[in-house]
């Protein structure tokens, strides 16, 4: 069978912790599989040392079989991201390669485009390694490959089969910190019974030492030595027990996942009201026209989903709605704040550091903006990263944050395809904070699983 192979694959950027070691598998050509893992994990990578665009520092790769890669693509002006990637796609499935390497390959498709890919895909004849978040083409998988901490971990199954292997961890896990907690509490419970009653003991021998004879008190002190020694002893054993219950108490705390936002809740009353309005808008790029003759109107607290075919005008709308375009007739009207996360996170300042981000799109002090950091998982050292050297899914959270983290929040808040190159973790992390925001949601995305955990109100079809 034609495969390829990867032997004890070590590798590192410059400047960094090793993203592998000793990292080994085999890539067979009959077979469709996914990695999985946190942003930052090193999955674009791993892929790229697969195709060969990258060479690993250590190990082999052995190839028996022609490879493809499928890069995360840049739209370019006149191209929406769906056309962009479905060509990109096209070149992909025409090089008849025995493996595809295939990085977001549904990121901007639209639901027609997505549907084309899962039938050219799983009609290929050979095989593919995927970098996917997206749950509905995961669910497709021969297998799941986790990569954490520069290692594989192999899960024989589909998503949902993952999903339900991991439940199954963590609750063990969980269970077993929980005992490792009450030994914890046991030795430091016994430890303290056990000064209380060498000190009594102590105060009982003090006394009788006053009350005896030279020679009594020469056999006091050797009784007393003798049970000085054994309860040293004794304490020495606890505090040994207590050592490896604490070190393993704290492995199993990193493993447990946390990885819950806290928003606040405004305390700022709002008022039914319209706070977009678009009466007969038209623009066009040049000669090509985009929309015409376009209404729209959105109230305080609606979810809409912006829905229509790659090159419909989506993103373009959007921006109209933002502020970044303006019509070439027609009148857009707004009221209250809006904040627009683009599809590239664009929004904070690449060259500061989170907290630095925070406050000043805030509006707030640097303490005030540590705190918010913190409630988004950005504390001690973290805070101070900038913010042009985060991942994908720290640069969400870092976005979110000064977004949503005081309680002057927008009044809309506009979002293109905001779960293109997010891991799964960092997809659920945006879910919690959008299902704790009140506010108005205009949104454009094509991850089904993640559009219908948001109580969209209503579609708006372009």
């Amino acid at each position: 069978m034609k495969s390829i192979s990867l032997l004890n694959i070590s590798f590192a950027y410059s400047g960094t912790d090793d993203l592998f070691t000793d990292l080994s598998y085999s890539f067979s050509a009959d077979k469709k599989v996914a990695i999985i893992g946190d942003n930052g994990a090193g999955k674009t990578t791993l892929l790229k040392i697969i195709s060969g665009d990258l060479v690993a520092d250590s190990g082999r790769v052995i190839r028996n079989a022609s490879c493809q890669l499928l890069k995360q693509i840049n739209s370019d002006a006149t191209k929406s991201g769906g056309q962009s990637q479905q060509q990109a796609l096209s070149r992909v499935f025409d090089s008849m390669a025995d493996i595809l390497l295939l990085d977001e390959p549904t990121n901007n498709l639209d639901a027609t485009a997505r549907q084309d890919f899962f039938k050219k895909l799983f009609s290929y004849h050979g095989g593919a390694v995927i970098v996917s978040h997206d749950r509905e083409l995961l669910n497709q998988m021969d297998m799941l490959l986790e990569l954490h901490n520069g290692k594989l971990s192999v899960f024989g199954g589909n998503y949902d089969f993952y999903v339900a292997q991991k439940r199954q961890i963590q609750a063990s896990i969980e269970s077993k910190y929980t005992d490792a907690q009450k030994e914890i509490a046991r030795l430091n419970a016994t430890i303290t019974k056990a000064q209380n009653t060498r000190q009594h003991h102590e105060s009982k021998q003090q006394k009788d030492k006053a009350n005896k004879s030279a020679g009594s008190k020469i056999a006091v002190n050797a009784l007393k030595g003798k049970s000085q020694e054994t309860e040293a002893k004794r304490r020495k054993l606890i505090q040994a027990k207590l050592s490896k219950q604490l070190e393993y108490s704290a492995e199993l705390s990193a493993q447990l996942r946390n990885d819950t936002i806290k928003i606040p809740l405004s305390n700022i009353k709002v008022y039914d009201k319209e706070i977009v309005r678009l009466e007969n808008v038209y623009f066009s790029y040049g000669e090509k026209s985009v929309l015409s003759d376009f209404n729209f109107t959105m109230r305080t607290g609606e979810r809409v989903r912006l829905c229509g075919n790659n090159g419909a005008g989506k993103t373009t709308l959007l921006k109209l709605i933002s502020g970044v375009l303006w019509p070439s007739s027609g009148n857009i009207k707004t009221s209250g704040n809006i904040a627009y996360l683009n599809q590239d996170l664009s929004l904070l300042n690449l060259d500061k550091s989170v907290v630095e981000n925070i406050a000043e799109y805030a509006g707030i002090l640097q303490h005030n903006a540590h705190a918010i950091a913190a409630n988004f998982g950005f504390r001690g050292d973290t805070s101070k990263k900038k913010v042009g050297v985060l991942s994908g899914g720290e640069l969400l959270k870092a976005t979110l944050a000064a977004v949503l983290g005081t309680e002057k929040q927008p009044d809309l808040l506009i979002l293109d395809e905001p779960t293109n190159n997010l891991d799964i973790k960092s997809t659920l992390i945006l879910e919690d904070a959008l299902n704790q925001y009140s506010g108005a949601i205009l949104i454009v995305s094509h991850d089904e699983a993640f559009v219908n955990r948001l109580s969209i109100d209503s579609k708006l079809i372009l």
